[in-house]
């Protein structure tokens, strides 16, 4: 039994490493620099989470970052990282969930953008399915 469990769940945790690559997401940042200014974010990274992942991420979400948007498909979350703003966008599906993070230069920057970048998250998917 120990020899499948192991294999098993690091399979899972490993699954979660790999940086996700969609046409969504590269429509998103294609068009994200000429709708909010390219000097205002940058995407850190993204990645599509698996099962476990995506279940401890929605129980037990960082208590450091606050929800900005709550919808069934997509969550954003912020929090202030070294003077700057981190935004967690997280999109679900009923086949996958992924997650991208980006940063903001500042509070202003943050705010002068952010309903403009939630309606860009909003209208282009970060997945392609």
């Amino acid at each position: 039994m120990k020899c499948i469990l192991v294999p098993t769940l690091l399979g899972i945790l490993l699954s979660g490493c790999t940086v996700y690559r969609s046409d969504g997401r590269k429509q998103f940042e294609t068009a994200a620099p000429g709708k909010v200014a390219a000097a205002s974010f940058q995407l850190l990274s993204c990645k599509k989470e698996n099962k476990l992942e995506s279940w401890l991420n929605e129980e037990f979400p960082n208590h450091s970052y606050e929800l900005i948007v709550a919808d069934s498909d997509l969550e954003i979350w912020r929090t202030n990282r070294n003077n700057k703003i981190e935004v967690k966008a997280i999109q679900r599906s009923e086949k996958s969930t992924h997650s991208c993070i980006y940063e903001f230069a500042d509070e202003a920057v943050w705010n002068q953008y952010k309903e403009q970048f939630i309606r860009e998250l909003e209208n282009n998917i970060m997945t392609a399915e």
